[in-house]
């Protein structure tokens, strides 16, 4: 690193812990915020396809579940492409479009706040290059503390308020007075393969989902931030003797310490 690329990697890493900060925060309220509102939305348009496909015969079980067929009463049932097309943006275009104008709002509130805000990088070379690793480990830092959500909680939901209709179809062929063991244990097995496929469909579905509900909060990956880091500590200790010299000396109390451990004689079990 020469000393032309002080500053250029300073106003960078200003930028970067901004920008970081930024998404940390819009992180920890799209990933939940999004993800719920996009299950909840998926769950409604899975009601809707099996008010469409089941008609009257699936229509009357769903009907006893509580809220939702008010909900989507007024939905299109009309064609395959009709259904589809609606699917698709109710579940997916409006949480999207909520997580943008959340993100829009943090973005105009961020240019706001640092309009005229200024990190000037003043001092001599090693103080500069001192300076960079410190923002270089914070910028790091504060990428690794970007939260995770899991995905498998709301699919396990979803799956769990699907099997209620079913269920109760099965227990209504179940409840008649001479009901076929075999076209039971049938529906069972078609309920059970159901269940597993719908399971991973809405998996999928809700990976999607998160991975287009982060380009909101897009940032550079951890290796990147901590490579970043390493290079610029690198420089530091280059062109600061004292440095160099105490990290020598940790090394070398380091290696001394692995080998005093590694001469200690075993201890003697049986002795008292």
């Amino acid at each position: 690193m020469s000393a032309a690329e002080v500053q250029p990697t300073w106003e960078k890493l200003v930028r970067q812990e901004r920008s970081l900060r930024r998404n940390r925060r819009l992180c920890t309220i799209l990933q939940p915020s999004g993800t719920i509102l996009f299950a909840f939305n998926l769950l409604l348009v899975t009601a809707n396809f099996i008010l469409f496909l089941g008609g009257d015969l699936m229509g009357g079980y769903f009907a006893k579940m509580p809220v939702l067929p008010a909900l989507v009463e007024s939905f299109p049932r009309g064609s395959w492409g009709g259904i589809l097309a609606f699917s698709f943006c109710f579940a997916f275009l409006i949480p999207l479009a909520v997580s943008g104008i959340i993100t829009l709002i943090f973005w105009l509130l961020d240019r706001k706040k640092y309009k005229d805000v200024s990190e000037p990088l003043n001092g001599s070379e090693i103080e500069c290059a001192k300076a960079l690793t410190n923002k270089a480990e914070a910028v790091y830092v504060l990428r690794s503390q970007f939260p995770r959500w899991s995905i498998y909680l709301e699919t396990g939901i979803l799956t769990a308020v699907l099997a209620l209709p079913i269920l109760s179809a099965l227990l209504q062929f179940a409840r008649g007075e001479e009901p076929a063991v075999l076209e039971l244990a049938l529906t069972c097995l078609a309920l059970l393969l159901c269940l597993f496929v719908m399971f991973w469909v809405y998996a999928l579905l809700l990976k999607v989902f998160s991975l287009l509900n982060s380009l909101f909060y897009l940032s550079s990956g951890e290796w990147k931030l901590y490579e970043q880091y390493q290079r610029l500590d690198a420089y530091w200790e280059s062109i600061d003797p004292d440095e160099f010299a105490k990290r020598q000396q940790k090394a070398m109390e380091r290696k001394k310490s692995r080998r005093r451990k590694k001469a200690a004689p075993p201890a003697d079990d049986d002795a008292e």
